[in-house]
C-alpha cells in the first residue's frame, strides 16, 4: 500500500496502544493493538485493520517530526492485517490486534525507527475508496548493542491541586478536599501506583506532608487550667494588684454573653487537653507534619473510644476510621507520608521548597515577592522526612535569570546540608552544552537541564498513547544517532498541573526501559552525576524559546501581597500578647503565604477567594479583642472613668494596651495608655484618670495595640466612648447659688404676705349645745375641776 492515505470522508478514528514489545529485538514478532471507533452515520460492515511499514529510516528529529505531522510521505508495504467479521455500528467502538511476524521485520539495521501506519477499510480491499481511516506511528527495531546509551532522568512532580477548600477553615469541606488530594483515589496516589517499579524522581511539595493551618477565625484553645487562669504569658507573670497600671490584670471575668470557646467551629475543651476541633493544647493543629502520626493516633483514641475499651480479642493494630474533620485530614496526610517512606528501589524524592512557590512571578513582584519566597525557603522539612530524601530542588515555572536561580539555591541551602539542585530548561545554558543534562554551577548542588521539546511530547495528553510513545522513542533514537557512542544525558519532566494521565506517563517510561539505546537513571545516580559534571555558568537570561510546560500567566498580584503583609503585621502584634502565641501564630501566618504558590497559575479566581478568606478570618480573629462602647456622664472637675475590654479568643492575652484619644479639647486624659490582662473568653476593666477642661459631649477614640505599637483594632474605625462633661467649678456654682437665693427669697415673701395665724370665731349659724346633751369630755387632767372656766386668752378663771 504505497503512499497510503485516508479518504477525505474518513469515518473511523483509530487509537493505538504501545506496541508489544515496544522494541523488536533481532526479528522479534510485534503485536499492534488499538481501538477503532466508527465516527460516521453508517455502519462499517466488515472492518479490517492493515499494518504497513516503510524501510526509510527516521534518523533525525526533523524527519521524524515531519513524518508524524503528515508533512512527509514515505512508500510503505503492508505486512500484516486482521479480519474482523463483526459489523461496527455508527458511534460504536471495537478493539483490534494485528500480529506482525518476525520474518517480516528482517531489516538490515542495527538500530532503526521505521514509519508505520494502521489503516482501517470496509472489507479486505485496500483501495482508496474502501479506506475508512488511517493513523501514523513508528516501529522500533534493535539488532545489536548500543554503545554509551543515553542517560535519561525523569522527574515527576507531586504537588497540591488548586483547590481553595484545602486552605479553608476547619470543617467538612476542608477535610473532604484533603481526602480528595491525598486519599486512595487521589491523583498523587494514582501517580505513585502507576510508577511502581519505575526509576523516576518525585519532586514533592512538603505541604503534602505538612498542611498549612486552617483559616479559622480563632486561635486553638490552650490546656484548661483551674479557674480559667493561665500559667504563662508572653511577657512574664503579671501581678493581680494592678501595679502594672492595669486594673484588669488578674481580675478578668468570663464574658456571660460569650460561648465557652468563642470559636465559630464550636471547639470545646476536653480533659486530655485536646480540643474537639483537633487542636492540641500546645497550639498545633492535628494535621501538622511534626505531629501527623500522633494526631492520627489521638483522633483514633477519641473517635474510637469504644474500640479501645473492647475485648482483647480485637486486633491490637486496628483503629476506628476517623470521624472528625481534623482526624480525616490527619489520616490522609499520614497515609501519603507512609507511602513515601516505602517507595520502590530506584525511586527517589527531591523536596521542593515549602508550598512550591512561584519563583518567577514572585521575583517579578519585587521585594514583597522575594520576601514571601524567602519565607517558604526558610521552613524546615517535617521531622523524619530527610530519611525519605535529603535533596532539595528549585524548579521555577517560566524563565528566571541565572542570578536569581543561584540566589534562591543559596537561600534554600540554609535549611539543608547542601545547596539545592536547580531543575531548569536547557535554554539556560550555552548551546554548546546541550549534549548533557548535568552541570556544576557555583552556589548550587548542580543544575539538571531538561529537554523542553521532548518533555512537551512526554507529558502531552493524548487519545492515542501508542502513537505518542512511538514518537517519543523515535525522537530519542534520533538524538542518540546524532552521536552514537558518545556519553550523553537528558532529562524529561512531567507537568505540575496534573493535566497528564499518570497511567499513560508510566506506560511511556516502561517503553523507554525496553529501548537499548537509553538507560533510565535514578535520583541517586543523577545527583552523583551532578557532582562529577563539568563546571559551567548559567546564562544571564535564558535563550528564547517555548517554555515547557505551557503555563498560564501568574495569578498572584501586588495588591494581594500588600494585604498579606498587613495581615502578617497584625498577627505579629497578636503573637506578642497572646499566651502561647509563639506556638499558634506562626502556623497561622504560614497559612497566609499560600497565595504565592505555583499551583494558582491559571486559577486567579480561586487564588483571590483564598486571599479574601484569609484576610477576613484574620480580621474576625482580631475583632474578638474589642472595647465596649458606652456613654458616660461626668459631673466633676477630675476623676476616674472605667473602660471594659472583651477577649473572645480561646487563649488569654497579657500586656494588651488600651489607648484613649479624645477628639475634643474638653477633657484631658492624664495617662492615655493602660495595660490590660484578660483571660480567655473573658472581659476586664481599665481605669483612666481624666480632667475636665470645659463642658460638653466629648467623643473618645478607644484603640487596642500590642506593646510594640502594632494596632490590633482598625485605626480607621475605632470604638468610641462618649463623655458628657459637667465640671463642678466656675459658672455652674454661680448658677446653683442664684437658684438657692431665689428659693429662700420666695419662701420669705410668702411668709410675710400671709401674716400671723389667729383662732377663728364661731360662726353665726352654730347651734348651742343643749343643756341636757351628754358630752364626752375625755379624761380629766389631774388639775382640772368641773367648775373651771376659761377665758378667751386660754387661761382659766378661778
Amino acid at each position: 500500500m504505497p503512499h497510503a492515505a485516508a479518504d477525505t470522508s474518513s469515518t473511523a478514528r483509530i487509537s493505538l496502544n504501545a506496541n508489544t514489545p515496544a522494541v523488536s529485538s533481532s526479528g522479534e514478532a510485534v503485536t499492534v493493538t488499538g481501538t477503532i471507533t466508527n465516527t460516521g452515520s453508517e455502519p462499517i460492515d466488515h472492518p479490517v485493520a492493515h499494518v504497513s511499514v516503510g524501510s526509510r529510516l527516521l534518523d533525525t528529529r526533523a524527519t521524524a517530526e515531519r513524518w508524524m505531522s503528515g508533512k512527509l510521505d514515505i512508500p510503505l508495504n503492508e505486512i500484516a492485517s486482521n479480519d474482523e467479521s463483526t459489523s461496527l455500528g455508527a458511534g460504536s467502538s471495537t478493539s483490534f490486534a494485528v500480529d506482525i511476524p518476525g520474518k517480516k521485520l528482517k531489516y538490515p539495521y542495527g538500530l532503526a525507527s521505521l514509519p508505520l501506519t494502521v489503516t482501517v477499510t470496509d472489507g479486505a480491499s485496500s483501495a482508496a475508496s474502501a479506506i475508512r481511516g488511517m493513523t501514523r506511528s513508528t516501529l522500533q527495531l534493535q539488532n545489536g548493542t548500543a554503545r554509551s546509551p543515553l542517560q535519561v532522568s525523569i522527574v515527576v512532580p507531586l504537588t497540591l491541586p488548586a483547590d481553595s477548600d484545602l486552605f479553608g477553615p476547619t470543617g467538612a469541606a476542608r477535610a473532604a478536599a484533603w481526602e480528595h488530594a491525598l486519599g486512595p483515589d487521589s491523583k498523587v496516589q494514582r501517580t505513585l501506583d502507576a510508577f511502581q517499579g519505575q526509576p523516576v524522581i518525585f519532586a514533592v511539595d512538603p505541604a503534602l506532608i505538612d498542611p498549612p493551618a486552617p483559616a479559622d477565625d480563632n486561635v486553638p484553645s490552650a490546656t484548661a487550667t483551674p479557674s480559667g487562669s493561665s500559667s504563662s504569658s508572653p511577657s512574664g507573670s503579671s501581678s493581680g494588684d494592678g501595679s502594672d497600671g492595669s486594673s484588669g490584670s488578674g481580675s478578668s471575668t468570663p464574658d456571660p454573653t460569650s460561648t465557652a470557646s468563642g470559636d465559630s467551629t464550636g471547639s470545646t475543651s476536653t480533659p486530655d487537653g485536646q480540643t474537639s476541633d483537633g487542636q492540641t493544647s500546645d497550639g498545633q493543629t492535628s494535621d501538622s507534619a511534626s505531629g501527623g502520626a500522633s494526631d492520627g493516633a489521638s483522633d483514633g483514641a477519641s473517635d474510637g473510644a469504644s474500640d479501645t475499651t473492647s475485648s482483647s480479642s480485637s486486633s491490637p493494630t486496628s483503629t476506628a476510621p476517623p470521624t472528625t474533620p481534623q482526624g480525616k485530614v490527619a489520616a490522609a496526610v499520614n497515609g501519603f507520608r507512609e507511602r513515601l517512606t516505602s517507595l520502590d528501589d530506584g525511586q527517589s524524592v527531591w523536596w521542593l521548597p515549602s508550598d512550591d512557590p512561584d519563583l518567577t512571578a514572585l521575583q517579578q513582584l519585587g521585594d514583597s515577592g522575594k520576601q514571601l519566597a524567602s519565607r517558604d525557603f526558610s521552613r524546615d522539612l517535617p521531622d523524619g522526612l530527610e530519611q525519605v530524601g535529603d535533596t532539595r530542588v528549585i524548579w521555577p515555572t517560566g524563565d528566571l535569570t541565572g542570578a536569581a536561580v543561584t540566589s534562591y539555591a543559596k537561600d534554600l541551602a540554609k535549611r539543608s546540608k547542601n545547596p539545592a539542585v536547580a531543575l531548569l530548561p536547557d535554554r539556560t545554558v550555552g548551546s554548546s552544552q546541550t549534549g548533557t543534562a548535568t552541570h556544576r554551577v557555583a552556589g548550587t548542588s548542580g543544575v539538571l537541564t531538561y529537554d523542553e521539546q521532548l518533555s512537551r511530547l512526554f507529558s502531552s495528553s493524548t487519545t492515542s498513547p501508542g502513537t505518542q510513545t512511538g514518537r517519543l522513542l523515535t525522537q530519542l533514537m534520533a538524538l542518540y544517532l546524532q552521536s552514537p557512542g558518545t556519553p550523553r544525558s537528558l532529562a524529561l519532566t512531567a507537568p505540575r498541573n496534573g493535566g497528564a494521565n499518570p497511567v499513560q506517563l508510566a506506560a511511556q517510561v516502561g517503553a523507554l526501559r525496553e529501548a537499548g539505546w537509553m538507560s533510565l537513571r535514578s535520583g541517586t545516580e543523577t545527583t552523583a552525576a551532578l557532582r562529577k559534571a563539568p563546571r559551567t555558568t548559567l546564562l544571564k537570561t535564558p535563550r528564547k524559546g517555548d517554555s515547557t510546560p505551557k503555563t498560564p500567566k501568574p495569578a498572584v498580584t501586588a495588591p494581594e501581597l500588600a494585604e498579606l503583609a498587613e495581615a502578617r503585621t497584625r498577627l505579629t502584634g497578636l503573637r506578642s500578647v497572646l499566651v502561647g502565641g509563639d506556638d499558634v501564630i506562626p502556623p497561622r501566618m504560614r497559612g497566609l503565604d499560600i497565595i504565592g504558590s505555583t499551583r494558582w497559575r491559571g486559577a486567579s479566581a480561586k487564588l483571590a477567594a483564598v486571599a479574601d478568606r484569609n484576610t477576613t478570618a484574620v480580621g474576625a480573629m482580631l475583632r474578638k479583642l474589642s472595647i465596649r462602647s458606652s456613654t458616660i456622664n461626668f459631673f466633676a472637675d477630675s476623676g476616674d472613668i472605667s473602660v471594659t475590654v472583651s477577649n473572645e479568643l480561646n487563649r488569654p492575652v497579657r500586656g494588651l494596651q488600651l489607648h484613649l484619644q479624645p477628639t475634643k479639647y474638653l477633657i484631658r486624659v492624664t495617662d492615655s495608655v493602660e495595660k490590660v490582662d484578660i483571660d480567655a473568653v473573658s472581659r476586664a476593666t481599665a481605669h483612666f484618670h481624666i480632667e475636665a477642661v470645659g463642658g460638653g459631649t466629648v467623643p473618645i477614640d478607644a484603640l487596642l495595640s500590642a506593646p510594640n505599637g502594632i494596632p490590633l483594632t482598625d485605626a480607621d474605625s475605632p470604638s468610641q466612648l462618649k463623655i458628657n462633661v459637667h465640671p463642678t467649678s466656675g459658672w455652674i456654682m454661680w448658677v446653683l447659688g442664684v437658684l438657692a437665693g431665689l428659693i429662700l427669697a420666695i419662701g420669705l415673701w410668702r411668709a410675710v404676705r400671709r401674716g400671723p395665724r389667729t383662732a377663728s370665731e364661731p360662726g353665726a349659724t352654730d347651734t348651742p349645745t343643749p343643756n341636757d346633751a351628754i358630752v364626752d369630755a375625755g379624761q380629766k387632767s389631774p388639775h382640772q375641776t368641773d367648775d373651771a372656766e376659761y377665758d378667751d386668752e386660754g387661761t382659766a378663771d378661778e
